[in-house]
């Protein structure tokens, strides 16, 4: 298999379709995918999940580790769960929900970043300056944001200033909340508001009736729904 070691993924796969003389479009017939995807790919506009690389490479007999690795961010996926705002009873349990959604998006995210991912009660938390700093810079580096809540806020919650920053930020942003609980008063509309509105991300808000309900939305929509093809 040929190595191709370009700067960028995008550039390298430009290089393996050629030279395996195949054109975009059959490439995405072969993937099942919309030929749009590709040139996504291919003008670096979005990367792919490791999975299909492996099935890419496959179909054109060619290497593009280096330059996936390269390309690929640290973390893509940026998870704001609420911890601090919950009743101090509900943080581990939240914390389980949060993470069954995530083991639904594994087959569909290479990389994510949960600051709440260790914190089963408040004697977990990071001294609150020094969470922040950290975060918000990791966050800045994002492709996109999930926001995931299934249980009451009953005080303010640092993750809806993590929200507010990747809306700031133009990330885009997907939006799942239990549907029987309080809409922070920030969601009420807002999918509807960005739809017309330039200068706000594209932005996806569901509201669920169960943890498995989002887990099923994840797993049948997979990198479309979480902001990342």
């Amino acid at each position: 298999m040929n190595a191709h070691d370009q700067s960028t993924f995008g550039n390298a796969l430009k290089s393996a379709i050629t030279a395996a003389r195949y054109s975009q479009a059959k490439l995405a017939r072969e993937l099942h995918i919309d030929p749009g995807q590709v040139s996504r790919w291919t003008n670096d506009k979005a990367i792919p999940h490791s999975d299909t690389v492996t099935r890419i490479e496959r179909i054109l007999g060619a290497d593009l580790s280096v330059s996936f690795s390269a390309s690929a961010p640290e973390y893509e996926l940026f998870v704001a769960a609420p911890v601090t705002g919950l009743q101090t009873d509900d943080i581990a349990k939240h914390n389980d929900a949060v993470a069954e959604v995530l083991e639904a998006a594994r087959a569909h995210v290479n990389t994510w970043y949960w600051p709440g991912e260790k914190v089963r009660g408040l004697s977990d938390l990071t001294a609150a300056d020094i969470a922040t700093e950290k975060n918000v810079q990791i966050l800045k580096n994002c492709s996109a944001l999930l926001y995931l809540q299934f249980f009451e806020m009953v005080r303010p919650s640092s993750a809806l200033i993590q929200l507010g920053c990747a809306l700031g930020w133009r990330l885009k942003t997907t939006i799942i909340t239990q549907a029987d609980l309080y809409q922070p008063y920030m969601l009420d509309g807002f999918a509807a508001v960005a739809a017309t509105l330039t200068f706000l991300p594209k932005a996806r808000v569901y509201r669920v009736r169960s943890v498995s309900d989002a887990c099923d939305l994840v797993r049948r929509n997979g990198r479309e729904l979480l902001g990342l093809s």
